[in-house]
């Protein structure tokens, strides 16, 4: 049995923003939108398969960087912004 006291006609706004909280779908349907739009109706997404080699290599750079990129991209992030404005 549906009980439907202290429903309020302004509530139907939360129903579609609770579902797609649930399932994501939104964010989904979203990606699809923008991906289509850019690539055409009923283009889909490539997978990519990966060697194991290839993939054990992929991890081990990620988990041990090499002290040098990681000066020169701290070096790069602390270069100034050339749009920020100086007060």
């Amino acid at each position: 049995m549906i009980s439907h006291e202290g429903f309020r006609f302004d509530d139907y706004h939360v129903w579609t923003e609770f579902w797609y909280s649930i399932n994501k779908g939104y964010v989904d349907t979203e990606y699809k939108w923008k991906f289509e739009k850019f690539w055409g109706k009923g283009a889909k997404p490539e997978t990519m398969y990966v060697s194991q080699e290839a993939y054990d290599t992929l991890v081990e750079k990620i988990n041990n960087p090499d002290p040098e990129q990681i000066e020169s991209l701290r070096k790069l992030m602390n270069r100034k912004s050339p749009w920020k404005v100086e007060e």
